[in-house]
């Protein structure tokens, strides 16, 4: 019955849409990983760390355009416990994470049998749902194709997210070979289904002054519809990174907003009638302290309620539906205005020198790749690619902003990665010891980690706390460390270069990578917000003497 029972379940999930499954190795969970290695339709990947692992299942639900469900199996104790930051993350930036995690069978629940822990519920409010299976037994068969079909079809409803089953088993746990070798193919996961047209939508794209702004949590096709509206209807859009707009090159999109929402003259001058917005809220502070007080509306579902500023009315909706509404009339010297503040910044830019050794330069030197997946770290990567990235970039920008958190990187990235041609990191010092360990998978597919190390915490010199006594300072958010990522790079199998120059950089991603490389760009912490706050003074100066 065992045998029957996990194929049964993985076949479902299967069939549901789930291609992979990341296994954590271990005893009790034996039928489920051998039941999904087996499967002739399913792709298997075994991560030693669980936390590593529970990462890299979360970059794999975005290898494509559309999400996709992808299992998680670990064994029974604390194994799971390590899952929770993914499962997090999972929950906020609405990935959909399947959670299969073998247990105890119930007589050994609570009475001191080892390596097991109340598993039921683990995760609490971060799932959409926990299943909790009965023991294997024939009269529950339909039952385990029933949950694995509504985990699925869970995982993938908007809001998606992840969804725990628990699987208690008795030994023995060896199940017979030959049924778990067959198997029904990858199934089609669930595809959202848009709303029908909506009035409110229409009042609201025929407002003069309209500002469409998009970011995180929209695929790349979602976009695309939000970005041929408002080319055809000259709505200016800022484009966060995350929301893949940053690929259009369209005159209407605009990627240098962080840098012209600093400065007063131009908040007053760019700013709106109403802001609509798509996906998640960007990562640009100046865009959220100057939008507080415009009028906003947020389209989305109701599952997610992305306000953080408390003020904007939600309407439900697709971005599919702007592919049957009609071109609106806009002020177009509103537009014309953003495109001055645009033109301005980017002029600013090209005068400042590009081969000096700064964090800032680094995104700038992406300009040399034509293609791939680039994965960000949260800190200061991202909000230097939000900054400095220009709109045109034939990169697919990803990262984990649900949580916001530096845990897991480098495994998210080599997940979220895994089926592109082309991989890139762009990752912190912190954050790559944070998930050290993820480059134990590294070696199957390679990828270029633009690894910046300056030596701590480099965000905490930007924030209020860089003001404390360096004696409370450096220890407490500076956290300097000295570790040698050469060795560390040979210990984990990987290739390793020190970037000297941005010339090198360029030289160096212009080169393809037979291996996984880290190329690490050392960078001085106090220096570096020197330089940035002498850049802002600049685009200021400038924007002020355009805008006077």
């Amino acid at each position: 019955m065992l045998t029957k029972w996990v194929h049964t379940l993985i076949d479902n999930l299967v069939r549901s849409g789930v291609r992979d499954f990341v296994i954590s190795p271990g005893s009790r969970s034996t039928p489920l990983a051998i039941a999904a290695f087996l499967h002739p339709s399913s792709r298997t990947h075994v991560l030693v760390d669980e936390r590593s692992a529970s990462f890299f299942a979360l970059g794999l639900t975005r290898t494509d355009d559309a999400l996709r469900p992808v299992a998680l199996i670990c064994t029974s104790g604390t194994a799971a416990t390590n899952y929770y930051s993914a499962v997090t993350e999972a929950n906020i930036f609405e990935l959909p994470l399947i959670v299969l995690t073998a247990d105890r069978p119930h007589e050994l629940r609570g009475v001191g049998a080892p390596q097991a822990i109340d598993q039921v519920g683990l995760y609490g409010k971060q799932v959409r749902h926990a299943f909790d299976l009965p023991l294997p037994e024939e009269t529950g068969l339909t039952y385990v194709q029933h949950v694995a079909r509504r985990a699925a079809l869970l995982a993938m409803t908007e809001p998606a997210g992840p969804v725990q089953i628990n699987v208690p088993l008795r030994e023995p746990l060896i199940p017979e070979l030959d049924l778990l070798q067959t198997g029904q193919s990858v199934g089609r996961p669930l595809r959202a289904i848009a709303p029908s047209l909506s009035e409110e939508l229409s009042e609201i794209l025929s407002i003069p002054r309209l500002l469409i702004v998009i970011g995180p949590q929209l695929s790349a096709t979602d976009t695309q519809f939000i970005l041929d509206y408002a080319e055809r209807s000259h709505i200016p859009v800022l484009a966060d990174p995350l929301s893949q707009g940053r690929q259009s090159s369209y005159a209407t999109v605009f990627g240098y907003y962080d840098t012209w929402l600093k400065d007063e003259t131009v908040q007053q001058k760019v700013r709106p009638e109403h802001i609509l917005r798509f996906g998640a809220m960007p990562t640009s502070k100046p865009y959220l302290l100057w939008s507080k007080d415009i009028p906003t509306t947020v389209v989305g579902h109701p599952g997610n309620w992305r306000d953080p500023q408390l003020h904007a009315e939600f309407l439900s909706g697709h971005p599919s539906q702007l592919q049957a509404m009609p071109e609106t009339a806009h002020d177009v010297s509103y537009l014309h205005t953003l495109q001055a503040a645009e033109q301005t910044v980017a002029v600013v830019f090209e005068t400042l020198d590009t081969e000096q050794l700064t964090e800032y330069n680094v995104v700038r030197a992406l300009d040399v790749l034509t293609q791939g997946s680039l994965f960000v770290s949260n800190s200061m990567p991202i909000r230097d690619l939000d900054t400095f990235l220009p709109t045109g970039t034939p990169l697919r920008i990803l990262a984990n902003r649900g949580a916001n958190g530096i845990d897991g990187i480098v495994s998210s990235a080599l997940g979220a990665t895994y089926d592109a041609d082309h991989r890139y990191l762009l990752v912190g010092d912190l954050a790559f010891i944070h998930d050290i360990n993820g480059l134990m998978m590294a070696r199957t597919r390679p990828m270029t980690i633009l690894l910046i190390n300056n030596t701590g915490g480099g965000i905490f010199n930007f924030l209020p706390q860089q003001t404390l006594d360096p004696a409370v300072f450096e220890p407490l958010f500076g956290t300097a460390q000295e570790l040698d990522f050469r060795h560390l790079a040979s210990g984990y199998g990987v290739d390793y270069e020190l970037i000297s120059s941005i010339p090198d950089l360029k030289t160096a991603l212009q080169t393809t990578p037979v291996a996984t490389r880290i190329l690490e760009i050392r960078t001085d912490r106090p220096k570096n917000v020197r330089l940035h706050r002498r850049i802002w003074e600049l685009t200021n100066q400038a924007l002020q003497e355009r805008f006077r």
